[in-house]
């Protein structure tokens, strides 16, 4: 009996130790767990939460001050848990490549007090403040004289090609970067992060893709990074090693002649040992995809284990649960977020908190171009005075129907956008500016209804969205609008396509079970075939098609359209090219009148006012030029209407010849 009892003891003793060691084993665990909110130290400085807001673009410098919304925005952010943070992009040098004077500078020491009162106030309110500072490079946003690049390579959007920098740019260059971090310092920044992302000059030196040379500044990985370096040691010579520098780098470049995973390990292997503190990864991608996670993740934690300083990934941070996951399965330390901040400036303490998990953020970018990023989800509150997106109207001609479908907007920066033009003209045509001083497009479809038959005229821009440094474009309403059009996908007969830029070939194919299928089932497409021999084989170009949705779906059904060919009675083909290689247009006769749909003949009825002005995706200005003042009388005719779907304010409208052989657009009233 006693045998019995001492061994029913040593089991339970056993079960004890056993469940103890258990238990002792999972609260270590959960002390060793890493969370989004940890207090973290970067060198000597105290890092409250793992977060920095990325840079954005703002216009915040006005005449040498820093305007009271500027103050407002990082007081706003400093409040509400954002405690590091990172200013726009600071330019070191070469302030004419911008479009004006009000994006933030670093390049004089007159500056220097603007911001230290800046800094001050985000200090005081308990956050720690970096400065962004980079050189445009060939990211320009304007037509400067001078394109400042590691080669002489032509331009993405502009008929020119970049300047190779000599040695003695180089070296200049180097000597800006380094006084704008002393500057910096000065005035009270706890660090600075290099911009050596998004093809700024230092991404052209890192890149294959602009940097050609053939000296110790091209070539290897190694000397496309010896500019990066160089810049690197100078800074230090400048600040010493306590002063915070990190920076931000491309790993892809949207191009698979682009930099290599290999490669940008490399150079990140070669930042470190020359003195940076951070590594913040970005790429090209993004911007052009509607991300819904951490973008950069599997690059960030392959990186982190190579890496001896912290790692901070930039891009796709909406749900605080994916981020701690991440966070505790892998080295990385900081994540950046911006667009969520733009949407929800007070989203950290709502995480914190607990009030919610995810980001409101859809990743439409639209804010990314509009001064000082206004969310659409927002937009009310923005009280916009100025160019409006052309609305949902119809027309009716007798048995014919024309209803504008709008399917979103797009945004450029005038001066880039529209070739020809100048400050002075855009000083005159504010009404087709939005409030950030942006020149706004409509962009949208014409449902044309006959009978049985109901056809489309181009497809928006769809759930795609572009985005560049000089504007974007994004949609997703055109289905909704059909539906208030009292019709649905299928019921259209036919698809025509003005031209294959983005914007006109969005709801090309919807995605059904991980599968691409035409979005109107039973239309016939077409186009003409000098633009399908033109696009196929250039898919995935910043303003052209991509193949999954486009090419491959309407390979083998596309038809082509000839000159002067009758559609549906009365609607006939009108061949216009110029902005591209196979545009083209159509004219329907009905009622007495007639209706142009003029696809991208012009983009904005200033065009009329002013033929010169070619546009920045025109494929051949001179012949885009040509074809719109050889259509201008024509246009001018009595009862001629015209419909545009880039129109603002409203797509349908009327052309008047005036004297001097001057034409005046005129919104149209029924």
């Amino acid at each position: 009996m006693l045998s019995r009892k001492s061994n029913l003891n040593a089991i339970l003793l056993i079960l004890f130790i056993c469940f103890n060691s258990l238990f002792l084993f999972v609260l270590a665990q959960e002390r060793t767990q890493k969370n989004i909110f940890d207090e973290t130290q970067l060198k000597h400085l105290k890092l409250k939460n793992r977060f920095f807001r990325a840079a954005v673009g703002e216009n915040g410098l006005i005449n040498g001050k820093i305007p009271e919304e500027i103050f407002k925005l990082y007081d706003q952010l400093s409040k509400n848990e954002v405690v590091n943070i990172l200013t726009g992009l600071t330019m070191v040098s070469d302030y004419n490549s911008l479009p004006d004077n009000n994006q933030f500078r670093i390049d004089k020491d007159e500056y220097i007090p603007e911001y230290r009162k800046l800094v001050d106030m985000v200090h005081k309110n308990g956050a720690n403040f970096f400065m962004q500072i980079g050189h445009c490079g060939i990211n320009v946003q304007s037509n400067p004289e001078i394109i400042y690049a590691p080669s002489s390579v032509p331009l993405p959007n502009k008929n020119k090609k970049s300047k190779e920098m000599t040695k003695e740019d180089i070296l200049r260059i180097e000597n800006d970067f380094a006084e704008a971090a002393l500057r910096a310092k000065k005035a009270g920044f706890d660090g600075i992060e290099l911009h050596g992302a998004h093809f700024y000059l230092i991404s052209d030196f890192l890149s294959l893709l602009y940097n050609k040379r053939t000296d110790e500044y091209g070539g290897s990985d190694e000397n496309r990074a010896r500019f990066l370096i160089e810049i690197l040691g100078k800074i230090r010579e400048k600040v010493g090693n306590d002063f915070i520098v990190g920076i931000k780098l491309n790993c892809e470049e949207g191009d698979k002649n682009g930099i290599s995973e290999e490669s940008f390990f490399k150079i990140c292997l070669m930042a470190e040992a020359a003195g940076v503190d951070f590594i913040d990864i970005s790429g090209m991608t993004w911007i052009k995809e509607r991300i819904k996670n951490l973008y950069y993740a599997n690059v960030g934690i392959k990186l982190a284990e190579i890496l001896k300083i912290p790692v901070m990934v930039t891009a796709g941070a909406r749900n605080i649960d994916e981020l701690n996951e991440i966070l505790n399965k892998s080295n990385i330390q900081y994540f950046g977020i911006a667009r969520p901040l733009i949407c929800e400036y007070d989203l950290l303490k709502k995480w914190k908190n607990g009030v919610t998990k995810k980001s409101k953020c859809i990743s439409c970018n639209s804010c990314l171009f509009k001064h000082l990023g206004i969310c659409v989800f927002n937009k009310k509150k923005c009280n916009v005075k100025y160019a409006e997106p052309a609305p949902f109207q119809k027309i009716n001609l007798g048995e014919y129907k024309i209803t504008y479908l709008p399917d979103g907007e797009g945004y450029t920066i005038p001066l880039f956008a529209y070739h020809g033009s100048t400050e002075e003209d855009w000083k005159k045509y504010k009404e087709y500016l939005n409030k950030e001083g942006k020149s706004l497009m409509s962009i949208g479809s014409f449902l044309i209804e006959y009978k049985n038959e109901k056809v489309l005229f181009d497809l928006g821009i769809g759930n795609n969205h572009f985005s560049s440094p000089e504007g974007n474009c994004d949609g997703g309403e055109l289905l909704n609008n059909l539906k208030k059009a009292g019709l649905i996908k299928e019921d259209i007969t036919k698809v025509i396509y003005s031209n294959f830029h983005a914007e006109h070939v969005g709801w090309t194919s919807m995605d059904i079970n991980g599968k691409r299928f035409l979005t109107f089932s039973n239309a016939d497409y077409f186009s003409s075939e000098n633009e399908w021999n033109f696009w196929k084989d250039k898919i995935n170009e910043p303003i052209g098609i991509d193949s999954k949705n486009f090419k491959e779906p309407l390979e083998g059904k596309i038809k082509f359209l000839k000159d002067g060919e009758e559609i549906i009675p009365n609607l006939f083909v009108k061949y216009e090219f110029g902005n591209t290689p196979g545009s083209i247009n159509l004219l329907l006769n009905a009622e007495g009148k007639r209706i142009w749909f003029i696809g991208d003949l012009v983009h904005s009825d200033l065009q009329f006012e002013n033929p010169s002005w070619s546009y920045y995706t025109d494929n051949n200005e001179e012949r885009a030029i040509k074809t719109r003042q050889n259509i201008l009388d024509d246009l001018s005719k009595p009862n001629t209407i015209i419909a545009n779907g880039h129109f603002i304010n409203e797509a349908f409208g009327y052309l008047k010849k005036e004297a001097q052989g001057k034409y005046k657009f005129e919104r149209y009233t029924k």
